[in-house]
């Protein structure tokens, strides 16, 4: 008779994911994702399989969790230059406060795995085709770009960029003053 599972295999997943976040897929050895998760590493093959579907499945993890959340942080009451002004300032004071200069899991995958593995280019390119509807979307709620389908477009890639810029930021260290800045000139061409 097998032994009933005592763990939860989203939480592993969520650890595995910290794990590659940190230090990236080439970084991330088997023995870290078996000291995040508490696994063997058999359990980890049995559950995920190879260190690349883990990270494949770490991503998706990552964009299952971040986009509802990027949705919360942008479907708020306001003007679109608020929620900007909201979803840009909540990154750096969640960074601020805890101390938490990993980068944006997304933007990681994208410079570290995107180039070499066809599949993470895959969901690197899907999870950002995302964040852009979503902008546009939020775009879309006020003037001009309530009737200007283009213009809606161009602005949310303008803020796409922005906010991966300022993710990016983020992770090198850069002071508070500047990643205000960066997030005001963003949210201001809104």
């Amino acid at each position: 008779m097998a032994r009933p599972r005592t763990f939860a295999p989203d939480a592993a997943l969520a650890r595995i994911k910290d794990a590659f976040w940190e230090k990236g897929y080439e970084g991330t050895s088997m023995q870290d994702i078996e000291a995040a998760t508490g696994l063997k590493k058999q359990s980890l093959y049995r559950l995920f399989g190879d260190k690349r579907q883990m990270y494949l499945a770490a991503l998706r993890h990552y964009e299952e969790n971040e986009i509802r959340k990027a949705a919360e942080l942008l479907e708020t009451p306001g003007t679109a230059k608020e929620r900007f002004a909201g979803f840009f300032g909540h990154f750096i004071d969640d960074a601020l406060k805890t101390g938490d200069r990993r980068g944006c899991f997304l933007c990681n995958a994208a410079v570290d795995q995107a180039q070499v593995d066809k599949e993470t280019l895959r969901q690197v390119h899907r999870i950002m085709e995302q964040v852009a509807r979503l902008f546009e979307r939020v775009l879309a709620t006020s003037k001009p770009y309530d009737t200007d389908a283009e213009l809606t477009t161009k602005k949310a890639a303008h803020l796409m960029a922005s906010y991966l810029g300022l993710r990016v930021l983020i992770k090198a260290g850069w002071p508070e003053d500047y990643l205000r800045l960066s997030a005001r000139a963003a949210v201001e061409a809104v």
